[in-house]
């Protein structure tokens, strides 16, 4: 007799567990109670029982939870106990369009054509399997209740990436699963290819695909061997196969070189070196019309890496070979949670292909999508971007990449941590600055700056926040006061700066401390000093630099302080470190990048911060002026106590 437990419950009608203790407890004396528990020891209830129930009181959100019921029962249960046997049996029903009862495996591989499908069906074990008739039943009971055999078999791996499934570690969330299969519509659409997806995480993702595309639109698949060694992902395989075709599934072995993508994807990479052979294993595959996507840990991928061995073991692995260039054309850091059982950790996305040159170079693609929203258009966004990037040639400048830069592969892959500044922030020649510069100035500069393009060659002035913090500057972290603590400023208090001061710096002077009561609440409490860039990710990133000093940072509001004495030739500097910071549209300080200067520019931009605030308060004065003169205008001719007529100015002769 099938069963269900309070969670399969939950599941079957889409509710929370404790909305069913609730449906449990409160029915009762009612003119449909909740079903009695089979059991004393477990709660446990009659499958069909519950099935009525629904039926009777309609609750849940599933209108079709009393037909699904056996899908959520014991006996789903049983199947997923021996995913080898079930997923056979049910691709056997799938495709002989019945149940499997009183079949015979004779009639079976005539109509199927054994010789062809021995890596999908295992003609030796089928006679046994339909001699089980317990299971038979129950392969033919669950094909009933859902429809059909593909839909059970769909239900079976996606319960793979269950919380204890075998494959949560690999489990993708909608939102990243939804983005990799946008990217593999849009590669598969244009040139037809083979999908091969390599290990189980490869695996995991091709089913995703398969159930997202209509039959028409299934592409070949791939069987790597070692990626089908196990009863779960053979079982994946005959789930691509219910759903492109069993005549679309074949080993490696079995298949001309035709263009295809392969697929690897492994979010946990326990073993870097490993995983770095794997991927090398895939690139020497790769033929002129091959695509390659990888997905795995940005730590691995595109962080700068701390042991040297496996720094030298990436940039082998990317550096342009005596044959070829390295095939590296897009690579992207993605959001943080697109991994369903991850926590916060940060995926990736590496695609390789020979793309045409341009301008006698090849370039690689970088995408900063650490902050970005993966709604629909940013999905269509990036998959055009990987497009572009895979093609090369004219569409690198032609496209409009999506927070994103280009960089020459053999450059790009050198770099100690792959990562570069979106497009947007690409340096103008010194030209193009100093036109810029004439154009915007107002006279302000003009008396004060002598300025001069140079023949030096543009560089990348920017460090990561990591890098900026090994000695350029340290992080000053804000205190958690008590709210009963601030009050209004008085004699023996100290200011407080918290986010809201940081958003709109002239309220600072509005909420302080006594000294007494911080030295009781906070004694490690460090005051601000001038120069210090005091700044907030909260609510999106803000920072401005206060000049005074001697106040008291309220968490989450932060201070960067910047290394006054100045030994190395590229510094940091407190006004350039503010507008940078609050010109960061996410808040990851992990993917911030701070422009540096020059150390003997210092001087300079000490000098001119001054002369641009004076500045703006003579303009913010002009601008208030104006607004008091309007008020006035509108008030004593709306009070009629003024009278006002236009006058038409007179020439002067």
């Amino acid at each position: 007799m099938p069963t269900l437990t309070m969670q399969s419950i939950a599941d079957l009608t889409r509710v929370r567990r404790e909305v069913v203790s609730v449906w449990r407890t409160r029915s009762t004396g009612s003119a449909s109670p909740f079903p009695p528990s089979l059991s004393e020891d477990e709660l446990l209830f009659d499958a069909q029982q519950i099935a009525d129930w629904l039926q009777a009181t309609g609750r849940g959100k599933n209108p079709e939870a009393p037909l699904e019921v056996l899908l959520h029962s014991s006996r789903f249960e049983e199947l997923r106990a021996d995913p080898e046997a079930a997923s056979t049996l049910l691709l056997l029903h799938h495709l002989s369009g019945g149940p499997l009862k009183n079949a015979r495996a004779g009639d079976l591989a005539e109509l199927l054509d054994r010789r062809r499908h021995e890596l999908l069906i295992p003609w030796s074990q089928v006679e046994d399997l339909l001699a089980q008739d317990e299971l038979v039943d129950s392969v033919d009971e669950l094909a009933e209740a859902a429809f059909s055999g593909r839909a059970v078999i769909d239900r079976l791996i996606g319960s793979f990436t269950g919380p204890r499934g075998p494959w949560a570690a690999q489990a993708l969330t909608p939102a990243g699963a939804a983005l990799v299969v946008e990217i593999l519509r849009g590669l598969l659409e244009p040139v037809p290819r083979r999908l091969d997806p390599r290990g189980e995480g490869g695996m995991l993702i091709a089913t995703e695909l398969a159930q997202a595309l209509a039959d028409e639109e299934q592409p070949l698949y791939g069987a790597d061997p070692e990626a089908a060694g196990t009863p779960e992902s053979r079982a994946a395989l005959r789930m691509l196969a219910a759903h492109a075709g069993i005549d679309q599934v074949f080993e490696l072995s079995d298949l001309t070189d035709e263009p295809h993508i392969a697929l690897l994807h492994e979010q946990r990479a326990e073993n870097p070196e490993s995983f770095f052979e794997q991927i090398d294993s895939v690139l020497l595959d790769l033929g002129p019309s091959d695509i390659a996507l990888v997905l795995g840990p940005s730590e691995l991928l595109l962080d700068p890496l701390r042991d040297e061995t496996l720094r030298a073991v990436r940039s082998r692995l990317l550096l342009p070979r005596p044959e070829s260039p390295a095939p590296l054309r897009y690579a992207a850091r993605l959001p943080k949670g697109l991994s369903r059982f991850g926590g916060r950790r940060r995926l990736a996305l590496w695609a390789f292909g020979t793309a045409a040159s341009h301008a006698g170079t090849d370039w690689t693609v970088y995408g900063e999508h650490a902050d970005t929203t993966l709604d629909d258009s940013a999905r269509a966004a990036i998959t055009a971007d990987i497009s572009a990037a895979l093609a090369g040639g004219t569409a690198l400048t032609a496209h409009a990449f999506l927070r994103s830069s280009r960089l020459a592969t053999g450059a790009f892959v050198r770099r100690r941590e792959l990562w570069l500044p979106p497009a947007g922030d690409q340096i103008r020649s010194g030209g193009e600055s100093l036109a810029r510069l004439w154009e915007l100035d107002d006279g302000t500069l003009e008396s004060r700056l002598e300025v001069r393009a140079t023949d030096d060659q543009r560089i990348d002035p920017t460090v990561t926040w990591d890098v900026a913090l090994r000695g350029l500057a340290r992080e000053v972290l804000g205190t958690r006061l008590p709210v009963q603590a601030i009050g209004a400023p008085a004699p023996g208090s100290v200011v407080v700066i918290g986010p809201e001061e940081v958003r709109d710096p002239s309220r600072i002077g509005r909420r302080a401390v006594d000294r007494l009561v911080l030295e009781k609440t906070a004694p490690r409490s460090t005051m601000t000093l001038p120069g210090d860039v005091v700044f907030t990710a909260e609510g999106g990133a803000a920072a401005f630099v206060d000049d005074e000093g001697g106040h008291v940072l309220q968490a989450p509001a932060r201070a960067l302080r910047c290394r006054t004495e100045i030994r190395d030739l590229r510094v940091l500097h407190p006004r350039v470190v503010a507008a940078d910071i609050a010109a960061q549209e996410g808040r990851d300080r992990r993917i911030w990048r701070l422009r540096t200067i020059p150390a003997e520019a210092v001087p300079v931009l000490d000098a001119v911060g001054p002369l641009l605030e004076n500045r703006r308060a003579d303009l913010r004065r002009r601008l208030e002026s104006l607004d008091q003169l309007e008020d006035e205008l509108i008030q004593a001719v709306a009070a009629g106590t003024l009278a006002a007529t236009l006058t038409t100015p007179t020439k002067e002769n």
